[in-house]
């Protein structure tokens, strides 16, 4: 599983170069809109956190505080936090989580992998890797999509996609990765092949319907979507 993971993590830095070359130093937006620079910070702050969980569950050390949530209270807290920063500082951080997470796998054991994951019931604490490489390619897509590239966002969002599936096999386990892949095809107005994706992630994971209830990705295919939010 280790060397697994390794080549899935050398796979997601190499994606997320992608996302650096988008970065650019303009001042944080008047209106609180992400630009790239905050895209790639919010990855970095997660693969950090996640990183010193690894860590701490391998040597015994302290784990991270808990977060606000998972969701929206805790991103504003982040975007707050990095809005600011000059690129360099920001890419240079998200180089040197990815360096830290490579060290965290290479020094784990299998047994070290295997432990439950301390906050997430269910889960064992390998199940951190493919999700930040898949955190990273949302963030990606989400930034070529805006840039008016989306048959490179399309592709990443099916490599992110494909990729999680290498490690995962159960509805409930793929739920959140089927939803970004829908969110996709709905901001390109493609509802035949997001409508049966979100299906598959409501059934998986019913907790999803509240925030697919005020989506923005999903706006273009209201109407379609409309009968299974009912």
């Amino acid at each position: 599983m280790r060397d697994e993971l390794l080549r899935a993590v050398d796979e997601g830095r190499r994606r997320e170069a992608e996302l650096e070359s988008l970065v650019t130093d303009d001042p944080a937006d008047p209106d609180g809109r992400w630009t790239v620079k905050d895209h790639l910070a919010h990855v970095s702050w997660w693969r950090s956190r996640n990183v010193h969980t690894l860590d701490a569950l391998r040597t015994g050390a302290q784990l991270p505080p808990p977060t606000v949530d998972q969701g929206e209270k805790q991103n504003a807290i982040i975007y707050a936090q990095v809005k600011d920063r000059p690129a360099a500082e920001v890419i240079r951080e998200a180089r040197e989580s990815w360096a830290a997470l490579r060290r965290a796998l290479a020094d784990s054991t299998e047994d070290d992998l295997t432990k439950p994951h301390p906050r997430e019931p269910g889960s064992e604490v390998w199940e951190l890797v493919p999700g930040m490489i898949g955190h990273s390619g949302t963030h990606l897509w989400s930034c070529l999509l805006d840039a008016g590239d989306e048959e490179r966002a399309l592709e990443i969002a099916r490599w992110g996609s494909d990729m999680e599936a290498r490690f995962f096999t159960t509805p409930e386990k793929l739920a959140d990765s089927r939803y970004n892949l829908a969110c996709v095809y709905a901001r390109l107005g493609r509802a035949d092949e997001a409508i049966p994706l979100l299906r598959e992630s409501l059934a998986a994971n019913p907790a999803l319907a509240a925030w697919a209830r005020k989506d923005a990705d999903l706006d273009p295919i209201r109407e379609e979507l409309a009968p299974i939010l009912s």
